[in-house]
């Protein structure tokens, strides 16, 4: 295998053995090395990563997932890095062409789509399971999709930053790397844990607070908070914070998530005409985005301007055919 196709499977892992386990033996045929960072794991994660000939680090975990991740980017030594968590899996019959990118001048980031598998419907984005997704959606009935930054080149400075929801914005911005999106989906099971997202919600509640408190003009960290606030019915509070982070945007509309989030805020407490106002320009610019159309569908079906509610619908729908949720306002209407 050429030298500048090798590939590096990047992960964390705290006490998740058997999951680990599992992720390398999966994955055995598509990756070329593996580095895992440990922190702080009392099972046999360790062993279970050393068995299957990955390089193992031991980090002392300090409530800050990029430092862990960039921990083990230091030491990855193939052209590209592909980063997954134990409680993902990538359809064998895509290996191939995860291969094919990688046989390419390592000038662009990828974004891959993950299917976050849930057994209830949870927020607009819903999705259910299609015939593709066969055994890896673990008999879920649907999913919510994002698309974040899997597969990257290894240049000292990409690097992860956010303590939390760690993302490689800042340092594809340093490089000037192209971000393309690619198509071969990434099963995530680990919303299916009852018992491990209760664990996950006590963390993620600690570290998007320590988040906010050490970036408080960052709007993404902003809007990540201000989720989970909404999440536990404190409203006003969301929208306060929303506002803080919303006011220095130079368009309304400007960030899809951001946006979406306080607009689904003011309706909920009521105010509907700053909702709508603020939806329209966030459509126009990111038409991309299905909880655009599911927000328009259902906000101005509330608000009984079902002409309009139609025709967000008939577009959503044609952009996205497989959305629960579009559906079920169709039924409505």
């Amino acid at each position: 295998m050429a030298n500048q196709s090798r590939l590096t499977l990047a992960v964390i892992v705290k006490d998740e053995a058997e999951l680990l386990k599992g992720l390398l033996h999966h994955h055995r045929e598509l990756y070329d090395e593996a580095v895992v960072v440990d922190t702080g794991s009392s099972d046999h994660s360790r062993k279970v990563a050393l068995e299957a000939g990955a390089r193992v680090l031991d980090h002392a975990w300090n409530d800050d997932f990029a430092a862990a991740r960039n921990l083990g980017l230091n030491q990855v030594d193939t052209p590209w890095v592909l980063q997954l968590d134990c409680d993902e899996r990538i359809n064998p019959a895509h290996f191939p062409e995860l291969r094919a990118l990688v046989q390419k001048p390592a000038d662009s980031c990828y974004e891959l789509p993950i299917n976050n598998y849930t057994a209830n419907s949870k927020g607009g984005e819903w999705c259910q399971v299609q015939p593709g997704d066969g055994p890896w959606c673990s008999g879920a009935p649907g999913y919510m999709r994002t698309y974040p930054v899997r597969l990257f080149p290894n240049l000292p400075d990409l690097r992860f930053s956010g303590v939390i929801h760690e993302n490689l914005t800042d340092g594809i911005g340093k490089t000037g790397l192209e971000i393309r999106r690619g198509t071969q989906i990434i099963h995530h099971t680990g919303l299916l844990d009852a018992e491990g997202l209760l664990r996950r919600d006590k963390l993620y509640t600690r570290l998007l607070k320590k988040k906010v408190s050490q970036t408080p003009n960052d709007l993404n960290g902003l809007t990540e908070y201000a989720k989970l606030l909404v999440s536990k019915g404190h409203l006003e509070i969301a929208e306060k914070m929303m506002k803080q982070g919303l006011d220095g945007e130079k368009t309304m509309g400007q960030n899809a998530l951001a946006n979406l989030l306080m607009v689904e805020i003011q309706a909920r407490l009521g105010k509907m005409d700053l909702a709508l106002e603020r939806l329209t320009p966030t459509i126009h610019q990111h038409p991309n985005q299905l909880l655009c159309w599911i927000q328009a569908s259902a906000l101005y079906l509330v608000d009984g301007q079902v002409e309009k509610a139609q025709l967000y619908l008939q577009q959503g729908r044609k952009l996205f055919p497989s959305s629960a949720v579009l559906k079920e306002l169709e039924a409505k209407v």
